[in-house]
């Protein structure tokens, strides 16, 4: 069967966004243009564009024109990286906010994920962590103070990661994910600068060392506006590296 002529249109206009003909923040030629252009009807444009601006790619502003979005962060949820270097990966500035560091005592579900006695010391932390500038994900770590001694603020207002590999010496080997949608409340939505109500992806996340360790218990709130999340599934088994 044939492919709609508007879906091959669309096709060719995403090719125009891919190659930089079409550059984020530029405007768009108008239908009548990509009509003259592609010499079809102004109604097989418009189905055209409809694709782009429902795949996100495209933004209209009425009275002004259309638009070409700036590309989402691409998540990859079967390849275990730190949020700085997904982020500064895919061109984008990454930075965190410490919004609190302290000792806590683990409650059960604590120290059930973390696999410790309840009642243990643990920090809690939690991070505001934005892309240019804009808040994105809001999370709240807990670690055990026992693996972890020495972490510092000026740790966590980098690299999780490169902390726990470089300066502690273990090795990362799994995250176990948790992910289903919320709605935001006052609070979360105030820190994310967002609507109450407004939906976001709750991932909640275990990390484990090589020796079967836990070593943080995370819950992430994805605004998921510079965010996409991104899954391969295979038909035959094939493990993702990182699980």
């Amino acid at each position: 069967m044939n492919k709609p002529l508007y879906l091959d249109i669309s096709d060719q206009l995403i090719e125009k966004i891919k190659n930089g003909d079409w550059p984020t923040g530029a405007i768009v030629p108008t239908e009548a243009e990509l009509q003259e252009e592609f010499g079809v009807s102004r109604v097989t444009i418009r189905k055209a564009m409809k694709v782009l601006v429902e795949a996100d790619l495209l933004y209209r502003v009425r009275g002004s024109g259309t638009y070409v979005k700036a590309p989402k962060v691409q998540h990859n949820a079967f390849q275990l990286t730190g949020f700085i270097e997904e982020i500064s990966a895919q061109g984008k500035t990454p930075s965190s906010r410490i919004l609190t560091f302290e000792l806590i005592e683990s409650d059960a579900l604590i120290a059930q994920k973390l696999q410790l006695e309840v009642g243990e010391q643990v920090y809690s932390i939690r991070r505001l962590r934005l892309i240019d500038d804009t808040p994105e994900i809001l999370e709240h770590t807990y670690m055990p103070l026992s693996f972890f001694p020495d972490l510092s603020i000026q740790a966590m207002q980098h690299s999780k990661y490169e902390y726990i590999e470089k300066e502690k010496g273990l090795t990362i080997r799994l995250s176990r994910q948790e992910v289903h949608p919320v709605l935001l409340d006052a609070e979360i939505a105030q820190k994310l600068e967002a609507q109450v109500g407004d939906p976001v992806i709750r991932v909640d996340s275990v990390g484990e060392l090589d020796d079967g360790r836990p070593f943080e218990f995370t819950i992430h709130y994805f605004r998921v506006k510079q965010y996409s999340f991104n899954f391969v599934s295979y038909r035959h088994a094939q493990a993702p590296a990182a699980l």
